[in-house]
């Protein structure tokens, strides 16, 4: 008995090192995650301005087909005749400047016009007369575009084409022109366009057609 006595004194006389929880929790443990480092959407790389204005803007091509008359310097030895012409216009954006964005200031042309030479030779001479091509290319630039009038300058050159006809030879030039117009309507317009080819040893020919402005 005396044994058992002092194995109890001694038990709670031992130092407790372990300490219980004063309070009980029933909530479970949080666990944190690392978040995920947050995706970047591609960066798309600008246009350059080039490729957002094209060369030729063919939205806004313009044909005009025309009737008039060919007057033909003197070293031709021909009178006037009835000319025919062909003129296809369209904008050039990347040309233009910076505050026109509708692209209407400068412009490409392409044009064909057909007129008859007869020249007043000897009656000996074979091929007096026949039918003259002319094919030009080149830039133009229109001052007034504002719905009811047209005012348009051009510059290029020009290809004579003289069927054969006796002492005149095919050859390249300068041309020059001007075009003016009256506004129809959204799609149509009425214009004057005279036009002068220059030509080899000071030969000229000299272009005046009245045509309709086609806008497609």
């Amino acid at each position: 008995m005396t044994a058992l006595m002092t194995c109890c004194l001694a038990f709670l006389a031992a130092p407790q090192d372990v300490s219980l929880p004063r309070e009980m929790s029933l909530e479970e443990p949080r666990i944190v995650r690392a978040q995920e480092p947050a995706q970047e959407r591609p960066v798309q790389p600008l246009r350059p301005a080039a490729q957002s204005r094209p060369f030729v803007d063919l939205d806004w091509l313009e044909v005009t087909p025309g009737v008039g008359l060919a007057h033909f310097s003197s070293k031709f030895l021909a009178d006037p005749s009835v000319c025919f012409s062909l003129r296809a216009h369209a904008p050039m954006p990347w040309l233009n400047p910076a505050s026109d964005a509708g692209g209407e200031y400068f412009g490409l042309f392409l044009a064909a016009q057909f007129a008859n030479i007869d020249r007043e030779l000897d009656p000996t001479v074979s091929k007096r007369s026949g039918l003259a091509s002319f094919f030009s290319l080149g830039v133009d630039y229109s001052f007034i575009r504002d719905g009811s009038w047209i005012l348009t300058a051009r510059a290029g050159a020009g290809y004579a084409h003289y069927g054969g006809i006796a002492d005149l030879e095919n050859g390249i030039g300068p041309l020059v022109g001007a075009t003016v117009g009256y506004q129809l309507s959204g799609r149509f317009a009425v214009t004057y366009s005279p036009e002068m080819f220059f030509g080899d040893t000071g030969s000229r020919v000299f272009l005046n057609t009245i045509g309709l402005l086609i806008h497609f």
